[in-house]
Order: C-alpha cells, then structure tokens, then sequence
C-alpha cells in the first residue's frame, strides 16, 4: 500500500468514525433521562477527542521536530483528561468495550509514537559487529539525550534483523549526524545493511533456544513495546540520556553459529508460532 493509499484510509477512518460520534451527539437529546443516558452524553466529547489524539499522533512526523517533546506532553496530557472524565463517567458501572477501545487505542499510539525511531536491518546474509569504542566520544559529544541500541559486539545476526536503532528522547528521528555516526560504524562492521528506515516502533532481537536440538533456534524481532517476548535479547544500549552505557568486548573468535531463521513477531502471530 502507498504512503497516498494509506492517508486515504485513515483519513475515510477517521470521517467516518467522527460522523458516527457527531450524529450521536445530535441525537443525545433523545437519550433516556437517566444514569445510562447522562454516561453516554458524558462519554461523547472524550471519545471523539481520544481518537483524534490517536489519529494525530500517527502524523507527528509532519510537525518541526523541534515542536515534538511539547506534542507529545499535550497528548499524554489529553489523554489523561479524557481518561478521567470517561472514569468518572462509567465509575460504578463496566465501561463499554468500544470505549475502552479507543482509551487503548490512544494509548498504544502515545508509546508507538514515543519510540518511533531510525532502524538499520541487516541485507547480508550474516553480519557481526565490531566494537563501537571509536564512536563513543563523538556520541557524548554532540549531548543527544535520545537512545542508541546496538547488537553486542561479535554478535552474529542474518539477513532481516535489526542490527541498531536510535530515537530522539520525545520520539522520531535524530539529527543527521547521529545516524550518519552509526552509518558509518555499521558499514566498518563484517556484512552489509539495508538504508536506515524510520520504524514506529522499533524493534528488538530476541534468540530463541532449544537446547534439546542443540541451540539457538530463532531469532524473533518484536516491537519494544508491550509484552516481552521469551530470548536472548541481542541490541544493547550505548546511549541514553546523554549516558554511554557499558560495552562488552567481542567474545574471542570462535566457531561461526549456524545460520536461524529470522521472523517478525507480527508475522509469528499471523502463523500462530507464537502467541498474539
């Protein structure tokens, strides 16, 4: 689907839904005068406002990003606001499921948004890491707060995994020298990768072992967010909050590891290898 086709759809998405409320609201008059009526005329501006903070979100790579960490408090502000309100509503009585749907909803957008970030996956059919020592300074140097992962140094990944990512704290893109930095430190690394890509959000390797059939069996890439995964998660910090964390030192050289599939958790949970 084309980046067009997809503003088409959530922009149909978002009409229709919002016609849906606005007709509500025209009707609300005719809701009963009692409790269940006075919860629904309640819950009518929090729902509206809940999906549209959720349909924003989805586009804050429009704004300056300079403008993002003070998008991003408003919206966690909103939907706050509107989570109150909608408790206060429902406090003595289940809230509907479409509700809680789009309470959900707004706040999955809000962490998605959060660690939106640049990731580099691997094109080779294997790829090991070096140390990161020579890029360590210039890291601290130009004071980025955000986050750097990278795979442990002699890590041995294939083709489709993550190798790194980085985001600014508030979310989204670095500036340009961050990602050329870890550009340059992957394409000194053994393989090759794909152009970095922004990924909403990104993404963690996790190995997966079966030590009756020897090993490592897969290598599961799933969002860092939500639920964690079962493995051996291969990207470690370098930076965060203008911190650099502790790097081990490749293990001595030894056998390379038989190659393990790759697969996505999404894809994993539409074949049913792993629980949605």
């Amino acid at each position: 689907m084309t980046n067009a086709d997809a503003s088409t759809n959530e922009s149909t998405t978002w009409a229709t839904l919002l016609a849906g409320w606005v007709n509500f609201a025209q009707s609300a008059v005719a809701l009963p005068k009692d409790q269940t009526g006075d919860r629904w005329r309640a819950s009518i501006a929090p729902s509206i406002g809940l999906h549209a903070i959720a349909m924003a979100l989805a586009e804050l790579h429009k704004i300056d990003p300079d403008d993002r960490p003070l998008a991003m408090d408003k919206a966690e502000l909103g939907i706050k606001e509107y989570a109150s309100t909608l408790n206060e509503a429902w406090r003595s009585e289940p809230m509907p499921e479409p509700i809680t749907q789009l309470l959900d909803d707004a706040k999955e957008a809000w962490e998605d948004s959060l660690h939106e970030g640049v990731m580099w996956i691997v094109s080779s059919s294997r790829f090991v890491t070096r140390h990161p020592a020579d890029i360590l300074d210039g890291l601290i140097a130009t004071g980025f707060l955000g986050e750097v992962f990278y795979a442990t140094p002699g890590t041995e990944l294939f083709e489709g995994a993550p190798v790194a990512w980085t985001r600014a704290n508030a979310g989204g893109q670095p500036e340009d020298d961050i990602i050329e930095m870890l550009t340059a430190l992957l394409n000194s690394c053994d393989g090759e990768v794909f152009d970095p890509q922004v990924v909403r959000p990104v993404h963690q390797v996790y190995r997966q072992f079966d030590f009756l059939k020897g090993g490592a069996v897969r290598d599961l890439v799933a969002p860092v967010t939500g639920e964690l995964p079962p493995g051996q998660p291969l990207l470690i910090p370098l930076l965060s909050g203008g911190e650099i964390s502790p790097v081990p030192l490749p293990p001595r050289s030894s056998k390379p590891l038989e190659p393990v599939p790759v697969q996505w958790a999404e894809s994993a949970e539409e074949d049913g290898t792993i629980d949605s």
